[in-house]
């Protein structure tokens, strides 16, 4: 079982069930529906009937205790059944061209048994429509607390949806509930007899009073239906449904005699019947019970003649399961038609083709009217599908009963009578009237009947078209994505702006062998500035997927190659190294010189925690941090990526963050103010005046911020020209 269906059935309320099969009889016999589950074999059951068994059989129920859970919507198990039972895809439309509302309408008409399920690209919810002989219910679960909606409301919010839905073609075949083993027949019977005080000698092995048959004519009417089953059982075609294929006979068999009206009364007491009686009487010509019985039961259920526009074939009540008497239609406490969908099993299997849903079915035009196929054909067709074929023989084909001649007389126009009064010459001008304005709307409708059709024939070519252009354009995309691959290029699939992707990303200073040239070594001048590059490594790690992605239109990976944050770390490890030492600036610029050969991890849009007071702290934020093995800040730097000069504000804002971690941090040995255009002359001053620079400096530490006697950091200003970086304060 799904284990969705599974949450939701237990969350249905619970029903009193009794053990075994009897259990399940009895719940039939109340017409329980929701599910039934014996361990792990799970049961549906829709007014009494079991729709199916799943992960078990029904035997699995005998002698053993189950659950019952009551469905909230009689949708909900057939709903259930049908998905666990399986189906095929028979169709798959787009609800902007074919909607949900004329699909259902040519579902119903075509006494369709499956369901329709609208969940591909909805984002609301799913949504479902349920059916069985063309009748249908509708269920959706909406929201991502998949709250149940049923009824019109579900169908409505369906015909709402925009998304793509599928037509499952479902074979679902009622279960039959075993008679009880005898012990448990014994123990019901023994229950029979103590709730009824010793009377049970009446009943069956069902349960039921047994009744006594008294008269002559029950005992007729007993025989003829055994004989009837006897030429039920000879007739190799009794008992199958009524199809449009099948043979139509207007006239009853020539055997039987059809049934007359009821006899009514006249005033003087005498008795007459509204039909003329066509055939024998008993006592001329004398039929056995069985073919009685026969005729009786090929009769249709209704007086009333079928008619073409009737909703269903009328079909005479479906044998009951398991010994029932007849029962109710299951579905008319829903306010469905007394046709029993459930009832005819045969009937479902034979309605699961699902009809065309052709434009012009949509649009209203009648089959009629379609080339090629004529009138008093479609008649005949319709009239097949609406009545049972007859059983009698070839010598019946030319008789009418006395109900059918009763009818055609009915369907037939009264003659005007002589007595009757002429038409008024004014009422029939204005018919005439009527009749030529209808007749000049209807060659209106026409015209612009041929001119939508036209303008449907011209947008059907331009769609055409359109498709080819689509069919070319997705040809050449996937030409230059296999060019972009060959050349080492990836697609993007999803996107991301880029301080997302930035501050998901660090970096980390790696060596491809740690025993060749390393930044220790060039700090000790055991390995030139080629050899360090080659043999190192600025690998970056993210807290996202990056395959796939894209950033301001460019694959991950080159995005952040171009980045000034991934520049500047770049030069920090691979040349600020070598152009301290190389300019003589070791001593002066102590602290940025010892501490770059620490560098291990590159923190890009991070923050540094310096306690406040007390058990408190904040957060000083910075473009990027370089940690050393610890994670103890080494260098802060801020990044003006605009091509507006940097600012005294930016400069003094850096200041002001960088001493905070300074007097937390001891391992804090620079802060560089990063801009790609130029420092402004007040941002200069305001480095200057901080660091106590100018020319009567007697510090020989370069453009150093002095905090104690021996603590300190140095404040550095680079600029960023075409990919380039230049230390512009201190002056090396």
């Amino acid at each position: 079982m799904d284990s969705e269906i599974i949450d939701a059935v237990t969350g249905w309320d619970s029903a009193p069930a009794e053990r075994g099969y009897g259990g399940l009889r009895s719940l039939a016999d109340d017409g329980f529906t929701g599910a039934v589950v014996a361990g792990m074999t799970w049961g549906f059951m829709l007014n009494g009937r079991l729709l199916g068994v799943f992960d078990g059989t029904v035997a699995d129920f005998e002698g053993e205790s189950f659950e019952a859970h009551r469905a909230p919507d009689p949708a909900l198990p057939l709903l259930y059944a049908m998905r666990e039972t399986g189906g095929d895809i028979r169709a798959q439309y787009y609800t902007e061209e074919t909607p949900l509302g004329d699909a259902d309408g040519t579902l119903s008409a075509g006494g369709f048994t499956g369901y329709v399920e609208l969940s591909e690209n909805v984002l609301s919810g799913d949504y479902y429509v349920v059916y069985h002989g063309g009748k249908s219910m509708s269920a959706a679960f909406v929201g991502n607390s998949k709250r149940l909606v049923t009824g019109d409301d579900a169908f409505e919010r369906a015909s709402d949806e925009v998304g793509i839905y599928k037509v499952y073609d479902v074979d679902l075949d009622l279960v039959d509930i075993p008679e009880p083993e005898p012990d448990e027949e014994e123990d019901e019977d023994a229950a029979g007899v103590a709730a009824t005080g010793g009377e049970a000698d009446t009943t069956g092995a069902s349960g039921k009073p047994e009744t006594p048959t008294t008269t002559d004519e029950t005992s007729t009417t007993g025989a003829a239906d055994n004989e009837s089953e006897r030429a039920a059982a000879a007739d190799p075609t009794d008992g199958e449904p009524a199809t449009a294929d099948a043979p139509v006979s207007a006239e009853p068999p020539a055997e039987t005699a059809a049934d007359p009206e009821p006899p009514t009364s006249d005033d003087d007491g005498t008795e007459t019947t509204d039909e003329p009686s066509t055939g024998p009487s008993e006592s001329q010509s004398p039929e056995p019970a069985g073919t009685e019985a026969a005729a009786a039961t090929d009769r249709p259920a209704s007086d009333e003649p079928a008619s073409p526009m009737s909703e269903g074939p009328v079909v005479a009540d479906a044998p009951q399961k398991n010994g029932e008497a007849p029962s109710p239609d299951p579905l008319a406490e829903d306010g469905a038609t007394g046709d029993d969908v459930f009832s005819a099993e045969a009937q479902w299997r034979n309605a699961r083709s699902i009809p065309s849903l052709d434009p012009r079915d949509a649009a209203g035009e009648s089959v009629d009217d379609r080339p090629g196929t004529p009138r008093s054909h479609q008649g005949n067709t319709t009239q097949a599908t609406h009545h049972r074929p007859s059983r009698g023989g070839a010598g019946d084909k030319g008789r009418p009963s006395p109900r059918d001649q009763s009818n055609q007389q009915q369907s037939q126009p009264t003659e005007q009578t002589p007595d009757e009064p002429d038409v008024d010459p004014a009422e029939a001008e204005s018919l005439k009237e009527r009749v030529e304005s209808l007749a000049s709307e209807r060659d209106r409708l026409e015209s612009e009947r041929d001119a939508l059709r036209e303008e449907r024939d011209e947008h059907r070519s331009r769609a055409e078209e359109l498709e080819d252009r689509v069919a070319e354009l997705e040809s050449e995309v996937d030409r230059l994505r296999d060019r972009l691959d060959e050349a080492g290029v990836r697609s993007t699939d999803r996107s991301m702006s880029a301080d997302e992707a930035l501050r998901g990303t660090n970096l980390f200073v790696r060596y491809a062998q740690k025993g060749q040239a390393t930044l220790e070594k060039a700090h000790d001048g055991q390995a030139s500035r080629e050899e360090v590059i080659e043999n190192l490594r600025l690998e970056h790690h993210t807290t996202f997927d990056t395959e796939g992605l894209g950033i301001d239109g460019q694959p991950y990976e080159a995005f952040l190659h171009e980045t000034p944050e991934y520049g500047f770390a770049k030069w920090v490890v691979t040349d600020l190294l070598y152009e301290i030492g190389e300019t003589g600036n070791r001593s002066s610029l102590a602290g940025v010189f010892d501490s770059i050969p620490k560098a291990d991890r590159i923190e890009l849009y991070g923050s540094v925690s310096v306690p406040i007071g007390d058990d408190e702290s904040e957060s000083r934020q910075f473009d990027v941090i370089v940690r050393d093995q610890m994670g103890e800040p080494l260098f802060v730097a801020n990044l003006n990526d605009s091509r507006d000069p940097a600012t005294q504000p930016m400069v003094t804002q850096l200041i002001k963050d960088s001493k905070a971690v300074a007097d937390a941090k001891e391992t804090l040995g620079s802060a560089f103010v990063v801009t790609r255009s130029f420092f402004e002359p007040e941002a200069l001053e305001a480095a200057t005046a901080e660091t106590g620079g100018g020319l009567l400096s007697r510090s020989k530490r370069k453009s150093f911020v002095k905090l104690s006697r021996k603590q300190g950091y140095h404040l550095c200003l680079v600029e960023a020209r075409g990919g380039e970086f230049h230390l512009n304060v201190p002056d090396l």
